[in-house]
């Protein structure tokens, strides 16, 4: 079961070539596209990982979930509420406003899955999440020059000066508070994340899709004592842009890493772990790269008007 999380944190914007958490949902599952979607897929290389979801999704056909965990707008394609409210600003409060509630939802939930499935894999559509996984993996000790490197479309201090300020912590003084550090400087997606990963260990076989805010995830469950095996997948590019840090944070963290050869694509959307599960129905990377091309020359044909579902 491929599993895409939706949510909204305040401390910054999307990472490039993202979309909205609705926009994201609504195009893995429908196909249906927004305007802002259909112009930014019509010009230049395939680089949007939510165009690789898709493909891979609508070729292989595998169970797809959406939860929404503290997105602002709900999608019109059939979700979990989890009553999860946005992320807010790290600098400002704690960034998860009733984690510990949350964290039991996506706990049950694990469990529940674990039940119903051989394999699980979680990705991720949240704003923000690149600020909340390097303030989470710095508050925990983990140290890389991407770390430092914020993108939070604010000038002045930068975020982890205002939140550790705040919280009054230098890097890895939130060892051994794995929950805590998540609550004060994470956002609803990495909870929901780590708590479903809790729940449905020793089950089914679990990838956590994605770069930083997987990593952040591993960490934080790795913190509590989740001694368990723990696969993460990334794309090539992805871990190139990462500069050697997912390898490393991989290796200390103990890792299975998989990665998904499709080009120039950044991971995100859970591209890596859609591309990795369309192959356990025998869907290769370039029959999904193939169809993401396809898909584009359908997206452009359809022009400027309202989004259609993808036939």
């Amino acid at each position: 079961m491929f599993i895409l999380l939706t949510g909204n944190s305040a401390a910054g914007p999307s990472e490039l070539c993202r979309f909205s958490p609705r926009a994201e949902a609504d195009f893995i599952w429908w196909g249906i596209t927004t305007p802002a979607m259909r112009s930014s897929f019509c010009r230049g290389p395939l680089t949007h990982p939510v165009l690789i979801s898709r493909a891979a999704r609508f070729l292989a056909d595998f169970p797809t979930l959406v939860v929404r965990c503290g997105s602002i707008d709900a999608p019109v394609c059939p979700y979990m509420e989890t009553g999860a409210r946005p992320g807010g600003d790290p600098a400002a409060g704690p960034a998860v406003p009733g984690a510990k509630l949350l964290w039991d939802s996506g706990f049950s939930l694990g469990r529940l899955l674990a039940g119903l499935c051989e394999r699980l894999v979680i990705g991720e559509s949240c704003t923000g999440n690149g600020v909340t996984s390097r303030l989470t993996l710095r508050a925990l000790g983990y140290r890389a020059d991407v770390l430092e490197d914020f993108s939070s479309g604010k000038e002045g201090s930068s975020p982890w000066e205002r939140a550790s300020s705040r919280l009054g912590i230098r890097p890895g003084d939130m060892i051994g508070h794995g929950f805590e550090a998540a609550t004060e400087l994470g956002d609803p997606v990495l909870v929901t994340a780590t708590a479903i990963t809790a729940g449905a260990m020793g089950g089914p076989d679990i990838l956590l899709a994605g770069g930083l805010p997987m990593l952040a995830v591993s960490a934080i469950l790795r913190d509590m004592g989740e001694k368990g095996r723990i696969s993460i997948s990334t794309t090539t590019r992805t871990e190139e842009d990462l500069g050697g840090a997912f390898g490393t944070i991989s290796e200390l963290l103990d890792l299975q890493v998989q990665r998904a050869e499709i080009g120039s694509v950044s991971d995100g959307a859970g591209a890596s772990g859609a591309v990795l599960l369309s192959g356990k129905y025998d869907i290769t990377p370039e029959r999904v790269l193939q169809r993401v091309s396809y898909l584009c020359d359908e997206i452009s044909d359809q022009g400027p008007g309202p989004g259609k579902e993808e036939q």
